[in-house]
């Protein structure tokens, strides 16, 4: 597939998962409790958090090293789920022995099979990641795209029966745990049937691969922490689980702000992966421009609908998530810009050129929010989360231009001759579907 085939797949998978997404959030918004809904956004986030810490860049390293280093996707793919396996357990372990401490401090004190559930779907989704990567790395995207759509469907089906008419908690968090179960399961063998499968650990092969994914996985953790960590901080400060369930709400509407970027990013690094250093910054600065400005467009649009949507799709008592809304949609607007960015420092090879302004964003986010969530609650971590965003894309902005040899123009302002060949190109697949 080619680089314009692949983002519209993408973003066409995502497109269709969102209104899914989004029934999942209307259902646990009206089923479960204002209370229940704070505590599984917390949870959730633990689980994904969980993730972000054990999946060490794997996914992204897979690629690097089947498209760019030759390594054959039998080998790499073996030693990464057999060293990721190994990680996988050795981590939930250790999260059992403190699950006391994480759970009356972090996650407001919840059951003992809430914990582990949701410390249990951490691995998986590790390992959804890593199967995801595997097959970006073969271009077959539309396995990426299966797997999505395979995730968005189940938690909205499993919902939908374990919930109906009120629920639990822990029947929301059963219901994530067995989707993403299943997921690894049916994708892992759909994998390694695709690439084949030895029983070795390289150590060479994952020596090299942590070498290499080791500075993005840092970095990848910063820039999701200071996406998911306002909800902890939230709850370690004892805010109320229903004005958890607010703050959750109003992140969740601005998601359809990712729907491009994200689709972007994810064909970006095997595309970049294959070119010339100088090639792939005309490229990376040619896709930024353009889609800034899709992405103010959208923001305008979505304050617009999610002012009316959020109380007549969630009920009239999440109309207060309307504010923190409103606060974190132009921060997260300028962090896409960023996120995008970063695709080009790993593509060459120097994933580790942006630790430092993502560390400190996510320092200057959480000093924000301890400052500012006792004096304004949601509003404050919103408000934190806006100015530690900007300071990220403006950083990050800075770095790509002294790196790449882009003029600040380049990147961020769009011409005429940038959206024409995407455009005919779109207009010639439509038209040949006629």
């Amino acid at each position: 597939m080619g680089f314009f085939r692949n983002v519209v797949s993408v973003f066409a998978t995502t497109a269709i998962a969102l209104p899914v997404s989004v029934a999942s959030n209307m259902i646990l918004a009206r089923w479960l409790s204002m209370s229940d809904r704070g505590l599984y956004a917390v949870l959730t986030t633990f689980s994904f958090m969980f993730y972000l810490f054990t999946q060490l860049g794997w996914a992204e390293a897979i690629i690097f090293r089947t498209r760019r280093a030759g390594v054959s996707a039998r080998h790499a793919f073996a030693t990464g789920l057999l060293a990721n396996l190994g990680v996988l357990a050795v981590s939930f372990g250790a999260c059992l022995l403190v699950r006391e401490p994480l759970s009356s401090r972090l996650l407001g004190d919840v059951s003992a099979s809430a914990f582990l559930m949701a410390a249990a779907t951490g691995p998986l989704l590790t390992l959804g990641d890593f199967l995801r990567g595997v097959a970006r790395a073969i271009d077959r995207f539309d396995l990426h795209n299966q797997y999505l759509l395979g995730q968005s469907f189940g938690i909205l089906a499993g919902l939908f029966v374990a919930l109906r008419g009120g629920g639990t908690l822990e029947a929301a968090l059963a219901v994530n745990l067995l989707v993403q179960l299943a997921l690894a399961l049916v994708f892992g063998a759909r994998v390694g049937s695709l690439v084949g499968f030895e029983w070795r650990l390289d150590l060479t092969e994952a020596g090299n691969s942590l070498a290499y994914a080791g500075s993005l996985w840092i970095q990848y953790i910063a820039i999701n922490y200071h996406e998911r960590l306002p909800l902890i901080l939230l709850s370690s400060l004892g805010v109320a689980p229903s004005q958890i369930a607010l703050y959750a709400v109003g992140t969740s509407v601005v998601s359809p702000l990712q729907l491009l970027p994200g689709a972007l990013g994810t064909v970006m690094l095997p595309r970049l992966s294959e070119a010339a250093e100088s090639e792939a910054g005309d490229f990376t600065a040619g896709v930024v421009r353009i889609t800034t400005w899709l992405m103010v467009l959208g923001a305008l649009a979505l304050a617009v609908v999610g002012t009316v949507a959020i109380p007549l799709l969630f009920g009239r008592e999440y109309g207060a998530a309307v504010t923190p809304f409103l606060v974190l949609l132009p921060g997260l607007t300028a962090a896409t810009v960023s996120r995008l960015l970063a695709r080009y420092f790993a593509a060459v090879g120097r994933p580790h050129a942006l630790l430092g302004v993502m560390f400190a964003a996510l320092t200057l986010n959480v000093l924000l929010n301890l400052f500012l969530i006792p004096r304004w609650g949601i509003l404050g971590a919103a408000s934190s989360s806006l100015l530690s965003y900007s300071f990220e894309a403006v950083a990050t902005v800075a770095m790509f231009v002294s790196a790449s040899g882009q003029t600040l123009r380049a990147t961020l302002l769009p011409s005429a001759a940038d959206v024409a060949p995407h455009w005919a190109r779109l207009r010639e697949r439509v038209l040949s579907r006629r």
